[in-house]
């Protein structure tokens, strides 16, 4: 029996990096850790971004500290197995400084194939633009390199209309979260940052169209703003969901955010083949795109813009994660949940070592549920 798109999608976003190399033989994949990874310039090279996720949250490899994030450790610890041997490279956008230390380290696993890209800390700092143009010219350059391809006008507007298009599905199953079990979204949207690109925007059209006729809504459900670092597992969106609540928002580094359209799609078309042009549109979108901890524009805004989101989407509640040892997510939670609940929009700080929920995770969740209802 021929499975569904979503049936599909579902199953490939549990998959690993290792699963996903191995189902796609004829591939080329490049594997990047951040949402400010920039996809685009990996796929126009040649190459097929694969998100890396950890398989071992509890791996402890000697070359970090016991006190690095589980993402860090377990990534780390894939990257010196035989798992990913056959990554053509690695990228490492420097965002914390954990993040900053794996793709040093990283480089005894893959000599010469690590290539790092450093997004400007303060995104509407004057020459922030002109900066991180440079950057992402002379990472374009390494890409090429590594792909062994030349710069061809129609790969680079192909990669251009495949992420505007994934961007703009994924838009639309966020506005179907009310009425869309939460573990669902979570993987639709996962399953986009492992398998090839074309092939997943081939996929969500239909799973959209499909789920565009979904009969299950959210009546009765508490809804919720989720926020927090990468989540690779559905673990968390299932206990929410058998405890109440409903993921209304998700500003996770695996969710929405990561997805967050350019908001002048259309500026530069004319250029949409040209290397400048591509260069030019992944930078705009970058210091545009919704911050996560790491990166700032200005001192409340990431705090404003999650209470205009909680106000949209009208969520009574927010749970705020924290992976363990996290710093920046940690120093973050505490600047927001107040502003939320300024804003009479009760907040959770909840502190997960890697993605999964267990006995004392479900205490926590259930009181909260409860004090919202």
């Amino acid at each position: 029996m021929t499975r569904s798109a979503v049936e599909q999608l579902v199953e490939t976003a549990s998959l690993t990096g290792r699963e996903i190399m191995e189902r796609y033989p004829d591939r080329q994949f490049f594997g990047f850790t951040c949402s400010y990874w920039p996809e685009e310039l990996v796929l126009a090279a040649g190459m097929e971004p694969l998100r890396l996720f950890p398989v071992n949250t509890r791996a402890m490899p000697p070359e970090l500290p016991s006190f690095s994030c589980s993402l860090a450790r377990g990534v780390l610890a894939e990257l010196k197995g035989t798992g990913l041997k056959k990554l053509a490279g690695l990228g490492q956008a420097q965002t914390c400084d954990t993040m900053q230390c794996l793709g040093s380290i990283a480089q005894g696993a893959f000599p010469e194939q690590v290539l790092e890209l450093v997004p400007p800390v303060l995104l509407a700092a004057p020459g922030a633009r002109e900066y991180y143009h440079e950057e992402l010219k002379a990472l374009w350059q390494k890409l090429l390199g590594l792909s062994g391809e030349a710069a061809k006008e129609e790969n680079i507007a192909a990669a251009l209309n495949i992420f505007q298009r994934m961007r703009q599905l994924v838009r639309q199953v966020d506005e179907m979260r009310p009425r869309l079990p939460s573990p669902l979204v979570a993987s639709l949207l996962r399953a986009g940052q492992l398998m090839p690109r074309q092939e997943y925007v081939t996929l969500l059209e239909e799973a959209v169209t499909a789920l565009a006729g979904y009969e299950e809504t959210g009546t009765g459900k508490i809804g919720i703003l989720l926020s927090g670092p990468v989540l690779e597992k559905d673990s968390l969106y299932l206990m929410i969901e058998e405890l109440g609540g409903r993921v209304l928002v998700d500003d996770t580094c695996t969710g929405t955010r990561h997805y967050a359209e350019d908001p002048a799609e259309e500026a530069g078309a004319g250029r949409a083949g040209s290397v400048e042009g591509l260069l030019e549109q992944v930078a705009r979108r970058h210091l545009t795109m919704p911050l996560c901890p790491c990166r700032h524009r200005r001192l409340e805004e990431r705090s404003e813009y999650l209470q205009s989101q909680a106000r949209e989407r009208g969520v009574r509640g927010a749970i705020l994660v924290v992976r363990k040892y996290c710093e920046p997510h940690a120093f973050d939670a505490v600047p927001v949940a107040k502003a939320l609940q300024q804003q009479g929009i009760k907040a959770l700080v909840l502190e997960l070592e890697g993605a999964d929920v267990g006995g004392q995770e479900r205490t926590r969740l259930q009181a909260f549920l409860e004090s919202l209802g």
